[in-house]
């Protein structure tokens, strides 16, 4: 049987994943490195978001214009971004353009032009980005809650704040470059119609004398807040709340995935159902599992007017702790074909597969096939479920709203 993935670590740190899927002609890629929100400096948060679009202003040979048009000539799907725990990098094309294209992404993450003149740019959209938010209050709202759920520093807003991005020096960007963007804890995954060696060989000769340093600690408390509320002169309420639920590693990682799919799984979700389509109390509402190392949470949200928003909060309350008491086989079976369905959707796609491949080795440590999690998906029990609801009770819940007005969180 031939084999499906490749899985290499470079003396530096820097490991190589790749996933070889059949009957596709594309590959994607995606390049993680170690710059992320949580690890922004004291007072320097955003430095990660704004680096990453400064590092894309011209590295190696080629400036700025020189540097999009390559990538452009090589008909790279791209994207840049920062996250809480990496600066993410992904590209999609034809296979043999994807490893040509290596060369430019080892110049980004080694040998970046950083420009003086472009540094300005980079942090007045960050600060455009972030005062974007007050017209979007949904984003608002789920940048509050993670901020108040997680533990410091994962939920800090990877946008950073108006205060320290103003105050952020091209000297700071500078120094970030040098002493964050390492190979020890970086993962380059590609997907696709790829071939092994010449992977482990490309990523050799670009990567191999990449030198490792330790990236900096960033000591403070945890000031996790249960309740937040922030003013915002508008029609509508918006409700968030969170509340804890096994890691991905945990055994009964799957039956929680199938409760929060019978929870939010779309419109014969019981959140739908309930709260919207026989209460009429919102205009959206949703819930989704989120996770980070050894940590996963639930979060939930809800849109509505505000005479509705109290009545809003209280129901939501009382339809997660009534997953305590069990789901029914129906239930249950709708779960299965629905996160079996999104499962296999993800896995068709190049770039979806380079990304889940990152992320199982991640948090895993060891990269999960398709028939594995679909397997896990279909052996998981009634019994399972609501053993798993019965141990983990929806409580202790975090909840953050945003509107014209407080309201009263249930004890």
């Amino acid at each position: 049987m031939p084999q499906m993935f490749l899985s290499h670590r470079l003396a530096n740190g820097l490991t190589i994943l790749a996933e070889k899927m059949a009957g596709v002609r594309s590959a994607a890629m995606t390049f993680l490195v170690p710059a992320g929100g949580s690890n922004d400096p004291i007072g320097g948060t955003g430095c990660a978001t704004v680096l990453s679009e400064l590092v894309m202003r011209g590295a190696g040979s080629r400036d700025s214009r020189e540097f999009s048009n390559y990538l452009d000539t090589l008909g790279l799907q791209r994207s840049s971004s920062a996250s809480s725990l990496h600066t993410r990098f992904g590209a999609a094309a034809l296979p043999s353009l994807i490893m040509e294209g290596l060369g430019a992404y080892a110049d980004i993450v080694r040998r970046a032009h950083l420009p003086e003149e472009g540094f300005e740019a980079a942090r007045d959209l960050a600060l455009q980005s972030l005062a974007g938010v007050d017209d979007e209050p949904r984003q608002k709202l789920l940048i509050r809650l993670r901020e108040c759920y997680w533990p410091w520093p994962y939920g800090r807003n990877v946008m950073g704040n108006k205060e320290d991005l103003t105050a952020l020096t091209y000297a700071g960007i500078q120094e970030a470059y040098r002493s964050r963007y390492n190979p020890g804890g970086a993962v380059l995954s590609i997907a696709g119609d790829v071939d092994f060696a010449s992977i482990t060989d490309r990523a050799q000769s670009l990567f191999g004398d990449w030198p490792n340093q330790e990236p900096a600690s960033v000591p403070g408390p945890h000031t996790q807040k249960r309740y937040h509320y922030e003013y915002q002169k508008s029609e509508q309420t918006h409700i968030g709340i969170a509340y804890r639920s096994v890691s991905e590693m945990h055994q009964d990682y799957y039956s929680a995935r199938l409760a929060i799919e019978v929870l939010a799984g779309g419109m014969s979700g019981r959140l739908f159902t309930e709260i919207r389509e026989k209460k009429g109390l919102v205009y959206s509402v949703s819930g989704s599992y989120s996770s980070l190392p050894g940590m996963g949470a639930v979060f939930g949200y809800a849109g509505t007017s505000n005479e509705r928003a109290q009545q809003t909060l209280d129901q939501l309350i009382v339809e997660l702790k009534r997953m305590s008491h069990g789901v029914t086989q129906a239930e249950l079976d709708r779960a299965k074909i629905g996160l079996k369905a999104s499962t296999i959707m993800s896995g068709e796609s190049t770039t979806g597969r380079a990304a889940a491949i990152a992320h199982d080795h991640l948090i895993r440590g060891r990269i999960r096939s398709m028939d594995e999690i679909i397997d896990a998906i279909g052996s998981t029990t009634l019994q399972d479920v609501n053993d798993y609801l019965q141990r983990n009770p929806a409580e202790d819940f975090t909840v953050v709203t945003v509107g014209p007005k407080e309201l009263v969180t249930p004890s």
